[in-house]
């Protein structure tokens, strides 16, 4: 099997699990809208869920797991797995040592924090004192989503993508499950705890499901801690940079939750648009990222520059093979979308058109948002970790600066925050870009544009199509759900039929890889 068509099939896979795992998430998120609408009490949890969910990207997924994968890969490559094994070991038992450190503080200045992130709530009866209580209860999911994120990392390493990709989807039941129990029966905390246990419990669920592919690839959790680890040493170098690089995203996220926190329902309308452009993103572009980071490395480890870079065109191509239709049709359906996921109970028709309001802006940049993902990993692969913090700082303080000037415009009003994180995803992937050609080589630039422009004109009836659906009357009405899942169906069923029959004609090479995969099944 090609490097590209393994490429393909890992990224099948984790896309595939991503999407289930994103469809739970947003099923969760609806059940949760139907609980609890756009109300105190969600403000309050989506607020909380910001900081524990920040630090797993800044302590777990966002540094610690791409600091680690290079300099692992390296060990195995250079060393073998005994040796790796022990880099391996020492690295859970000191992550573990200081997560639990940070949880600690993070309780005790729990009150503290949410009066910092959220000044609006002080506005609204019990509401910072709910978010606060929130945010006390929940830093514990910060120690085991973080060393879940670790160990899906090792498995990464080994190429087992399966678990790592679905561990999410343990989670997303869990807080399911929470909901329909406990919300209105068991509130023997406040108002919210079904979803606080919801966190707590998912949390130590997708720690535990990765532990038998570990312990299937020699991971056996060891009490081995070598604290001067030459190889300890270079992840935390790496990390250092990393841990403010990887995390301004979610430093946006908090930026956000500051400038909508006056509007009444801003928060959480943010919130649910965010969750809808994450599964594409998710999807098409954290996949492609997670797979190909090994890759990258391997080639890394061995000096092959030439390697390096064409396995990186490939991997834009791949992304934006897939992230071009999805942007188009998420943004002429993205009411119907809502409707179908969150109209009902609480959940009314004016927060649906809230909510696709500045899910607008977000679909507008989500080919950078991917793009920058990709670009990221491939400067992790080379260990270098400074640049992508220098040009993430230069998005972060544009983002701060259009959050302050737009969210004061009336026409925007608390979407300015989604226009703003925009610009600076663009921003970002456009210095990344920049900065990996000047420096590390050259991209086949005018092979991907090619590969947008297919993607572009394979998208124009498919655009006609999602414009038909989206033009019915029901979107904004009570009810009719089953008439709603209809539609929606026929429209991405003939959208996706229409894209990939023409990419087909097209000839478009990202499409083969795929094929290849489907006839090697069908024999």
């Amino acid at each position: 099997m090609s490097e590209e068509h393994e490429i393909t099939k890992s990224g099948g896979v984790v896309a595939g699990l991503t999407m289930v795992s994103r469809v739970f998430g947003l099923i969760r998120d609806s059940v949760a809208a139907h609980a609890f609408g756009a109300n105190w009490v969600a403000d309050s949890f989506y607020l909380a869920f910001v900081i524990p969910n920040m630090l797993r990207k800044l302590a777990g997924e966002g540094s610690l797991t791409i600091s680690f994968i290079p300099v692992f890969t390296e060990e195995l490559e250079k060393k073998g797995r005994e040796e790796a094994m022990k880099l391996a070991y020492t690295t859970f038992w000191v992550a573990l040592i200081f997560l639990t450190a940070i949880t600690v503080v993070g309780m005790i200045l729990a009150s503290p924090i949410t009066r910092l992130i959220a000044p609006g709530f002080a506005n609204v009866p019990n509401k910072l004192e709910l978010a606060s209580k929130m945010t006390f209860e929940m830093f514990p999911y910060t120690i085991m989503i973080c060393m879940t994120a670790l160990c899906m990392g090792i498995l990464n390493s080994f190429k087992h993508f399966a678990m790592p990709a679905a561990n999410q989807i343990f989670f997303n039941i869990v807080s399911i499950l929470a909901i329909l129990i406990i919300n209105n029966r068991y509130n023997f905390w406040h108002p919210g705890v079904a979803l606080v246990v919801g966190v707590l419990v998912g949390g130590v669920v997708q720690f535990l499901v990765q532990v038998p592919p570990l312990l299937k690839r020699g991971f056996h959790f060891k009490p081995y801690l070598d604290w001067h680890h030459p190889g300890l040493k270079r992840i935390g170098k790496i990390m250092i940079p990393s841990i403010f690089g990887a995390s301004i995203y979610q430093i946006n996220v908090v930026v956000s939750a500051i400038f909508v926190s006056g509007f009444e329902g801003g928060r959480s309308w943010i919130y649910y648009a965010d969750r809808i452009i994450e599964l594409p993103r998710a999807i098409f572009g954290t996949a492609v990222a997670t797979v190909i980071l090994p890759n990258l490395s391997v080639y890394s480890a061995r000096d092959n520059k030439a390697g390096f870079v064409k396995l990186l065109t490939f991997g834009l191509k791949l992304s934006a093979f897939l992230i071009v239709p999805s942007s188009v049709g998420l943004y002429f359906l993205r009411v119907p979308i809502i409707s179908i996921l969150f109209q009902r109970g609480q959940f009314t028709p004016d927060d649906t058109l809230k909510v696709a309001f500045a899910l607008l802006f977000y679909t507008l940049a989500l080919w950078a948002t991917a793009g920058a993902r990709i670009m990221t990993q491939s400067f992790y692969a080379m260990k270098d970790a400074r640049n992508p913090a220098l040009y993430a700082g230069v998005g972060m303080v544009a983002n701060v600066i259009g959050c302050a000037t737009l969210t004061r415009v009336p026409a925007l009003g608390f979407a300015g925050v989604a226009v703003s994180t925009s610009f600076a995803a663009v921003l970002n992937f456009i210095c990344l870009y920049v900065v990996f050609e000047r420096n590390w080589g050259s991209v086949d630039l005018a092979d991907i544009f090619r590969t947008v422009l297919k993607c572009l004109i394979a998208c124009v009836p498919m655009s006609v199509i999602s414009i038909y659906a989206s033009s019915q009357d029901l979107w904004l009405q009570t009810g009719h759900i089953i008439a709603k899942i209809l539609w929606m169906s026929g429209a991405i069923g003939a959208s996706m039929a229409t894209y990939f029959g023409i990419a087909w004609l097209m000839k478009m090479d990202e499409l083969k890889p795929l094929l290849a995969i489907l006839e090697r099944k069908i024999k």
